[in-house]
């Protein structure tokens, strides 16, 4: 169903920062981007295709489901996939970011006002760091 299995999903209650960012990536081959304004729905996806994913881009504050609620559900499900949260106001000084951070649940950061240059070099430290991973992972 998906372009070489490997999805990159965009989640952002914004239709306008969803339509961006999926823009944006349209210069990487070897990834089909899906995005998403309801985390609900992001979510089902992802249950749906996890063997897909190699990357969850998701803004922080949505209705329905914060991002970092949304991340760990779907680290729990594949521990492999990336994932880069979008903060308007990065806090490391907050107990539950420094944890989620320290264990690999969140694995990058964007923050908003967003420099595309910056988005794009995230996007492709994470998508490398996916593909160096697999190398290592013992197979059986």
């Amino acid at each position: 169903m998906f372009a070489n299995n490997r999805i990159v999903s965009i989640i952002d209650d914004d239709p306008s920062t969803t339509l961006f960012f999926s823009e944006a990536l349209k210069g990487f081959t070897g990834i089909t981007v899906v995005d998403f304004t309801d985390p609900i729905l992001a979510l089902e996806h992802f249950q749906k295709y996890d063997y897909a994913y190699v990357l969850v881009i998701c803004d922080f504050k949505m209705a329905g489901m914060d991002g970092m609620r949304l991340l760990k559900n779907i680290k729990e499900a594949n521990r492999f996939v990336r994932t880069i949260l979008i903060t308007a106001a990065f806090r490391m000084d907050d107990n539950l970011l420094r944890e989620y951070t320290k264990n690999k649940i969140i694995n990058g950061f964007v923050q908003k006002p967003i420099a595309l240059h910056d988005f794009l070099k995230e996007v492709d430290t994470q998508l490398s760091y996916y593909e160096n991973q697999k190398k290592f992972v013992p197979i059986g």
